[in-house]
């Protein structure tokens, strides 16, 4: 006969079942200190990428096209490339800006840092994004080409990069800024020109045409509310005129009447 283990089966079953609890909880409990040094690690991120931000420096947006901050071109060659700018916009209505710094003011990558700037200056025609902005590090030795949701078919990453690459920096290398800002505008103006027609005019003397404009309107309003105040006015005075005449003319009659009537009195007397 076999071994009778009845008296030890529900020990036996207790501890068994204690052990497939142990196992179906381990996964579960194991996962726990992971998950944990998971959201440890996206803090410790945010926190650092907060801080990077913390110390970064967007400018202002500038009111020209060329615009050196660093002091490595002629005051001559700044106004002519900015002439060139403004003219290619009344062309084409793309908006091209340069902006020559002389370090970058983030510890972020130029790409991110340069994204940020563009975006908060808002380069180009709203409609249309046809913006592009040369960014230029001078003490970095960093340059970047950001360019607006508009014009990424006429001159795409691949087009930026050898503009910089192979267009400017050899004559940067040289010391030659102003050689490679003309190279650089001309290879841009070339790579996005005919994208965009242009009226003529740029955002800044439009925006100035259409203040004048209302001015006008303003002016034409206002003259003719005054004409039409003068006319009540004058209206106004015709009729207290009228009214005063009125009132001499009475006051004759009156007296008459009392003349008359004081001649009668002293002839019965």
């Amino acid at each position: 006969m076999g071994r009778d283990i009845s008296p030890r089966c529900p020990r036996l079953i207790h501890r068994l079942h204690a052990k497939i609890d142990i196992v179906g909880r381990s996964p579960r409990r194991a996962s726990l200190p992971c998950k944990w040094v998971a959201l440890v690690l996206v803090a410790l991120v945010a926190s650092l990428a907060c801080a990077s931000r913390a110390d970064e420096v967007i400018p202002p947006k500038p009111d020209r096209y060329f615009n050196d901050y660093a002091g490595v071109v002629s005051k001559e060659a700044a106004l002519r490339f900015n002439e060139q700018l403004a003219q290619f916009e009344r062309e084409t209505s793309d908006q091209v800006v340069v902006a020559v710094f002389p370090k970058m003011a983030s510890d972020s990558d130029v790409a991110d840092y340069t994204q940020r700037v563009a975006q908060a200056w808002g380069v180009g025609q709203e409609d249309r994004r046809n913006g592009v902005v040369l960014f230029v590090f001078v003490q970095d030795r960093k340059m970047f080409i950001q360019v607006g949701y508009g014009l990424e078919g006429a001159l795409p990453d691949i087009t930026a990069f050898d503009i910089t690459e192979y267009r400017i920096k050899p004559y940067f290398r040289k010391g030659d800024y102003e050689g490679g800002v003309a190279a650089g505008i001309d290879s841009i103006c070339k790579a996005i020109r005919g994208e965009y027609k242009g009226s003529g005019r740029t955002k800044v003397e439009s925006r100035s045409t259409v203040v004048d404009q209302s001015a006008w309107v303003y002016l034409l309003v206002l003259h003719r509310r005054l004409v039409e105040w003068r006319s009540r006015l004058v209206i106004r005075w015709r009729r207290r005129i009228q009214w005063i005449q009125r009132g001499r003319r009475q006051l004759r009659w009156w007296r008459g009447r009392l003349e008359l009537v004081t001649k009668c009195e002293r002839k019965n007397f």
